[in-house]
């Protein structure tokens, strides 16, 4: 695929470029329609400032774009986007699948503002029983079907796929460690102990019979449970006649365990073994779509979606654009049951139909079971909807009360909350969380590490202000070497009076606009309720049950959780790393290889040299050093 071009001498550009500077709207989309080709291909429309209005696609580049001079058949978003338009891009492919692809990749990157964007559009993963080693591995996997085993899903919500897992490594006593794990046991994990793997690591199962458990997991989880079922009766009732309790009470648990995931996830009606439901509501111009995924005859999960549109947009018009974004990366099942007119989405169907080539059908049942299903379905969206428009409506009501404390004429959209975590000075960490109008936006947190980099300075490695200066002075210099970076309108800080005046110094050194400025410190006895909220030139002390306070001690709490979270992992890491860095040849992985083997650094310290070479990983050489360096 590749952007349409036309050679500069050409008197078609020529007269083009001219004309685009009088042409505008209807006008000069009429004009380059003459110029584009008939073929498949993506086209841009885009404002006077270059700002791309609207992505789309098409089977005819030529003819659909056409269409856009028609304002009687378009909807009021449409004629608004057409009115703006003032130039247009264009993209030719070689199929109308790959201008699908195209196009759901440039709305994801450009976020045009006519299109309907799928915010919440992370890959879902899969369950997947990997065969690249000599014991299939079973885990839960993202990301491109690059590995050679069977996939099975996608579950939409991952705590389903954690506890299918689960669920699977009790009944079938399958591996889930890593290759590096399974090659330097010397003796079985934890998970052998709980009875959630036959531990082939140490050879306690034969291939065949592990092999057989394979098979058998697969079998269940394409959704032949009952012979599984009926196999492992049989298999518990030999072991009781022999005298065998002990292989009798393990298999009883795991059809326990086989007998539980059909109780939760199992559906009994015809024709629902692989299938997805989709239904939308539309209150307020704010749309809510829920999906509820069935493969194999369970279920994989439930979920909202909130796609972001203009006001105008239809239901029609916006479930479309969800189907073709939500499908761009996954597997298309081969019934979709919608609770809209099937007549409207005769178009997706034959897209989808191409590019999973298989049949699929969009329907709108009229009756039964599946009719109950899309009513659930459409209630849980609407259900939605009314939470995420409550919630919304409570967290712009504490940005007004927010705008008033500050004696602000103008609206918050941008706020950052900073705090840093540390041990004693070790592995610190600085946080920028940010919320925006619509709540928080985990997307846009940052992580610092602190890097005492201030020679002249004489630093304490616990001084919790130089912290807070290093990171708002990384953050905040971003905003003189980039025009893109955006400017937040308020910064809170976790800490008193003295984080304040440090910060207040570093915005007007760096900055040349107005950055507003607050921080919050726990009151008398450290209180939770009774903080101060120290500004410029006052402090003030909310009233315990004040809403506004309540919303400053969310955002508070929510930097410090993931201020703590950020420097766990990263005194985790450094914990392991430690105690080798004098150690030569010794990298991060088989760093992993011994704390893997051993489970401990005092194990390793306490290891004899026999011991450290059953890791038939690392060299003889490094194994003796290693020995020495801890015994010398």
């Amino acid at each position: 695929m590749k952007k349409n071009q036309i050679n500069k001498n050409n008197s078609k550009e020529f007269l083009q470029e001219n004309v685009n500077s009088t042409l505008k709207g209807q006008d000069i989309i009429k004009f380059i329609a003459k110029t584009l080709p008939h073929q498949p291909g993506v086209y841009q429309m885009e404002d006077n400032d270059g700002k791309i209005l609207y992505i789309g696609k098409a089977k005819n580049l030529a003819k659909r774009v056409i269409n856009y001079t028609s304002l009687n058949t378009l909807t009021r978003r449409l004629q608004r986007m057409v009115s703006l338009t003032r130039k247009m891009n264009f993209f030719v492919t070689n199929t109308e699948i790959e201008a699908l692809l195209l196009e759901c990749n440039l709305i994801k990157r450009h976020k045009p503002r006519f299109n309907i964007i799928l915010r919440d559009d992370k890959s879902f993963p899969y369950i997947l029983i990997n065969k690249e080693f000599s014991y299939a591995r079973l885990q839960k996997y993202r990301g491109l079907k690059k590995f050679k085993g069977d996939y099975f899903g996608p579950f939409v919500s991952p705590s389903v796929a954690n506890y299918t897992i689960i669920a699977l490594q009790k009944a079938f006593l399958l591996r889930s460690c890593t290759e590096g794990t399974f090659h330097n046991r010397s003796r079985p994990c934890l998970l052998y102990d709980i009875k959630r793997c036959s531990a082939p690591c140490v050879g306690y199962i034969s291939n065949n019979k592990y092999l057989e458990s394979i098979d058998d997991a697969k079998k269940f989880l394409k959704g032949n449970t009952k012979k599984i079922e009926k196999k492992l009766n049989l298999k518990m009732q030999i072991a009781s006649k022999k005298q065998m309790y002990e292989e009798a009470a393990r298999l009883r648990d795991r059809i326990k365990s086989i007998n539980q995931i059909q109780k939760y996830q199992s559906v009994y009606i015809k024709e629902m073994r692989n299938i997805d439901i989709f239904a939308i509501k539309l209150v307020d111009g704010k749309s809510c779509i829920h999906g509820k995924f069935y493969r194999n005859g369970s279920n994989y999960g439930n979920k909202s979606f909130f796609p972001s549109h203009e006001v105008t947009a239809q239901e029609n018009e916006i479930l479309e654009s969800f189907l073709y974004q939500f499908y761009a990366d996954k597997d298309v099942p081969p019934k979709i049951l919608i609770n809209l007119s099937e007549s409207l989405f005769k178009e997706v169907e034959k897209i989808l139909k191409l590019k999973n080539k298989i049949k699929t059908s969009i329907l709108r049942p009229k009756s039964g079971e599946k009719l109950q299903h899309v009513l659930l379905a459409e209630k849980n969206a609407f259900e939605s909807i009314k939470l995420k428009r409550s919630s919304l409506e409570s967290h712009l009501s504490a940005l007004n009360r927010l705008e008033k404390l500050l004696n602000l004429k103008i609206k918050l959209k941008r706020i950052e909350i900073f705090d840093n975590s540390h041990t004693a000075g070790k592995n610190a960490m600085g946080v920028m969380v940010v919320s925006d109008r619509d709540g928080l936006s985990p997307k846009h947190y940052r992580k610092y590490n602190i890097k005492y980099d201030k020679p002249l300075k004489k630093l304490s490695t616990n001084d919790d202000y130089y912290m807070m200066e290093e990171v708002l002075t990384r953050r905040l210099r971003r905003l003189n070497e980039s025009e893109n970076v955006i400017l937040p309108d308020l910064i809170i800080l976790d800490g008193g009076r003295g984080q304040f005046n440090t910060v207040l110094k570093i915005i007007k050194k760096l900055v040349k606009k107005n950055i507003n400025l607050l921080s919050v410190s726990k009151g008398p006895n450290r209180n939770s309720g009774r903080e101060i909220i120290h500004l410029k030139d006052k402090n003030i002390n909310l009233k315990p049950n004040d809403p506004l306070l309540h919303f400053i001690q969310r955002l508070r709490d929510e930097a410090h959780r993931f201020a703590i979270t950020s420097h766990r992992s990263k005194r985790f890491k450094s914990s392991v790393k430690s105690v080798f860095d004098e150690l030569k040849g010794i990298g991060p992985k088989r760093k992993k290889m011994l704390m893997l083997h051993f489970g401990t650094v005092d194990k390793i310290k306490s290891a004899t040299l026999n011991d450290l070479k059953k890791i038939k990983t690392i060299p003889i050489k490094q194994l003796k050093e290693i020995y020495e360096f801890f015994n010398s």
